[in-house]
């Protein structure tokens, strides 16, 4: 009976030692939660954006220019004009003065404002009591516009060429000018052409 309970506690002895040495031997393993390491995530650095502007067809700054026809000098073979107008009986030395004057034109082609054939006033003044006269050399006066053969035109020929007080008789003549062909440079009076005609006593005007 005695030896069946030893052999129970010895077993039993056993068994602790089994259970128990294996946990004396085995030392203690405290496991530390690893550190928690951030990653960041390197900065994506943005492009600045750019703005593209519409594509637009570009603009001249050059004006495209008209290219006009060059005008041809019409064929002469008539030279005509008939004026109307009358001069003042006085005029002012220190002033311009207007003397209105209709003309037709009776010629065979166009009296024209510009090149070629350019036909303008004029006029020729000479001194009676006095000694100054000019024939070539005085101010010319524009057409208002292009006049063809046939049609009338209204100018105020202006006179102020005469620089001193005295009586001049004043013609009013038209004249054709600038010109290549110095044949058709001509005053209308050399080819038959009847001035308008008159005297006048020019002096101060206030």
């Amino acid at each position: 009976m005695k030896r069946k309970y030893a052999g129970i506690i010895l077993a039993i002895f056993i068994v602790a030692f089994i259970v128990t040495v294996p946990m004396i031997g085995c030392k203690r393993v405290t496991v530390t939660p690893a550190a928690t390491v951030e990653t960041t995530a390197p900065e994506t650095t943005m492009a600045p954006e750019i703005t593209v502007a519409p594509v637009t067809a570009a603009t001249s700054s050059e004006t495209t220019e008209t290219v006009q026809p060059a005008v041809t000098a019409e064929k002469i073979t008539k030279i005509g004009a008939e004026m109307t107008g009358a001069i003042p009986s006085f005029m002012c030395i220190n002033k311009t003065n207007m003397v209105t004057v209709e003309v037709k034109n009776t010629s065979d082609f166009t009296w024209r404002t510009e090149m070629p054939n350019l036909v303008r006033f004029g006029y020729h003044f000479y001194g009676q009591d006095v000694s100054f006269t000019e024939y070539d050399n005085t101010i010319r006066t524009v057409l208002p516009h292009d006049v063809k053969p046939g049609e009338i035109a209204t100018v105020n020929v202006d006179i102020k060429d005469v620089l001193n007080k005295g009586t001049y008789v004043i013609q009013i003549d038209m004249v054709q000018e600038a010109n290549d062909d110095a044949a058709n440079n001509f005053w209308f009076s050399s080819k038959g052409v009847t001035m308008i005609e008159g005297t006048s006593y020019f002096d101060t005007c206030q």
